[in-house]
């Protein structure tokens, strides 16, 4: 039925989180959007308040049943151009400084791969997700970053390699 921003991307997700919780679901996949370390973005608050409501679950079973992988892609091509690359071509990064663009299939398949996942690398975390040949700085400050490999950018013939780096 849809509704507002914060009905979407906070009460949804929250109440989502909280079922996964309940129900001892394995893996919690959220899709987000880069720029969350931005406070005034949409994806710094839809990421901070999920990672606050784990935070704040105290039951050791629960910590131990349920885990986050809270995806960020970059900017999703248009569904003319919605071919999947694949892992080879795609790029992980964390800190918020690199962003690009990927496909809505490219960010399906990854979504499906992370909730089957068994990598400890990617319990209770986020990474951005783009393609390699597409990476740039999310803000002209971090220019420097990407020029002088400061960023480390994870690539991977498989999602095995992508996800266990």
């Amino acid at each position: 039925q849809g509704g507002n921003a914060k009905a979407i991307d906070n009460e949804a997700v929250v109440a989502t989180g909280n079922a996964c919780i309940v129900k001892g679901v394995g893996r919690y996949v959220v899709i987000s959007s880069t720029a969350t370390t931005r406070p005034k973005s949409l994806g710094y608050l839809f990421t901070n308040v999920y990672q606050n409501i784990m935070a704040e679950k105290d039951l050791e079973k629960d910590a131990s049943q349920t885990s986050y992988s809270i995806i960020r892609p970059g900017g999703l091509e248009e569904p003319k151009l919605n071919a999947v690359l694949g892992p080879k071509s795609l790029e992980l990064s964390q800190g918020d400084a690199l962003a690009g663009i990927i496909s809505r299939a490219d960010l399906a398949d990854v979504a499906v791969e992370a909730a089957l996942s068994q990598s400890p690398a990617l319990q209770n975390t986020s990474f951005e997700l783009y393609y390699t040949d597409s990476a740039q700085p999310c803000e002209g400050r971090f220019k420097s970053l990407l020029q002088n490999r400061e960023v480390t950018r994870i690539h991977g013939e498989s999602y095995a390699d992508l996800f266990n780096q």
